[in-house]
């Protein structure tokens, strides 16, 4: 029986989940500035009352980084991982009456509740194109008018020529960081896991979903970060 892909993402992260915060900055170029424009895109004032959607929780440091900027905010979080939401729950020990956690995958999960804002931090890449248009279409149902999705993601490129670049760079990345062997093994993963797709095509699925305003405000070697807007009329 062939396993979904989403139990193999599940038995990887069950693996590797251990000293996953310190390991994440030597896989992800600029994982801080990455990090910290997510939060700072969120376009709220601080004492507002809104409600996150917070989709790849993992071990809680984007829901940490929201509910210290936004005291009255509260946040769900979806993680496919029960051992990453172990770590999310003991970081968040402090906010647990502001987040809950629910261990599903993402595109499966059952929304029963609007928000302000969603979040998915490295988590998009594991679904395949037609599973992003779909979830894409979700998310546009679920956000309050003038909501806000953010999307910050290892991406391709439209050429093949690009994407292989941008992957050396990358390669070249871990390498410096890690062993030969580990980032041998990191990108094998990549190649054999994640489903990145293009910021165009992104986009241009944000936009047949419903999304007036989408638009790429961050870019480095084979990470982006995509903003889309849930205009209200």
């Amino acid at each position: 029986m062939v396993k979904e892909h989403s139990q193999v993402v599940k038995e990887h992260f069950e693996l590797k989940y251990y000293n996953y915060d310190t390991l994440i900055r030597k896989l992800i170029p600029k994982y801080e500035e990455m990090h910290e424009l997510v939060i700072n895109s969120i376009p709220f004032e601080k004492d507002k009352k809104i409600t996150i959607l917070d989709l790849g929780v993992g071990t809680g440091q984007t829901a940490l980084h929201i509910l210290k900027k936004y005291p009255n905010a509260t946040i769900d979080g979806i993680d496919i991982s029960p051992k990453m939401i172990e770590q999310g729950k003991l970081r968040l020990e402090k906010y647990k009456e502001k987040i809950k956690f629910y261990e599903s995958d993402i595109y499966h999960y059952e929304f029963t509740k609007q928000y302000d804002a969603i979040i998915a931090v490295l988590c998009i890449h594991h679904l395949n194109p037609s599973q992003k248009q779909d979830f894409f279409k979700k998310i546009h149902s679920i956000l309050k008018p003038d909501g806000i999705f953010i999307i910050a993601d290892i991406i391709k490129f439209d050429s093949q020529d690009e994407t292989k670049q941008k992957e050396d760079e990358w390669k070249h990345f871990l390498v410096e960081n890690l062993s030969e062997k580990e980032a041998q093994y990191w990108f094998d993963n990549y190649l054999e896991e994640d489903l990145p797709d293009s910021v165009p095509d992104q986009i241009k699925w944000l936009r047949q979903a419903g999304f007036t305003q989408s638009q790429c405000i961050w870019q480095h070697i084979n990470y982006a970060i995509i903003k889309a807007k849930n205009e209200s009329h």
